[in-house]
């Protein structure tokens, strides 16, 4: 049985057709999105609508980040590196590139995990990047919640994990060429 229905997305319709109910439900919940609150103190929310996933602070809209789909393939090296900062067993300074001048990182000192835009200051070279003011901290229970949410978010939007497998599956290629 084929079923549609409409759904309003940026002030137009659009419309979804579907060989049946779980796949009509897959899709709508695709376009409309879902929101997941991170954290004890409930101030970074997590809201993912039509395959864009954004991190965002409610006490601070200005600062945010929209991750890019290939960002959890690193999330068990920053896992790795985290909790190595919370045993404080040796120096950590783990800074990964995610995407355009977007960066993961962890540092000793800091209890939490950096998500944010970088640039190269005038007259310096690539080498020399500094943070924007507008990327996201998340500590490290936040940081927590975020890995355990992700079968329900891939439950809920399998778009992101086949996207995350396919840019696994060339990260992989270029290593082994």
């Amino acid at each position: 049985m084929m079923a549609s229905i409409d759904i309003p997305c940026t002030s137009n319709k659009v419309r979804i057709a579907a060989s049946s109910d779980e796949n009509l439900k897959v899709a709508t919940q695709a376009l409309m999105g879902s929101s997941f609150i991170l954290g004890d103190k409930q101030d970074r929310v997590l809201t993912i609508k039509a395959g864009n996933v954004k991190i965002t602070s409610t006490s601070m809209p200005e600062k945010h980040v929209t991750l890019s789909t290939c960002f959890m393939l690193i999330r068990e090296k920053v896992d790795k590196e985290a909790r190595e900062v919370n045993r404080q067993t040796r120096p950590v300074a783990y800074r990964a590139h995610i995407g355009e001048l977007y960066y993961v990182s962890v540092t000793s000192g800091y209890g939490c995990v950096g998500i944010r835009r970088f640039y190269v200051p005038y007259g310096l070279t690539s080498e020399n990047v500094c943070p924007i003011r507008s990327g996201i901290c998340l500590c490290f229970n936040e940081w927590a919640q975020l890995l355990s949410l992700l079968p329900i978010i891939h439950e809920q939007h399998p778009e992101l994990k086949v996207i995350a497998e396919s840019c696994n599956e060339k990260t992989k290629t270029k290593t082994i060429d």
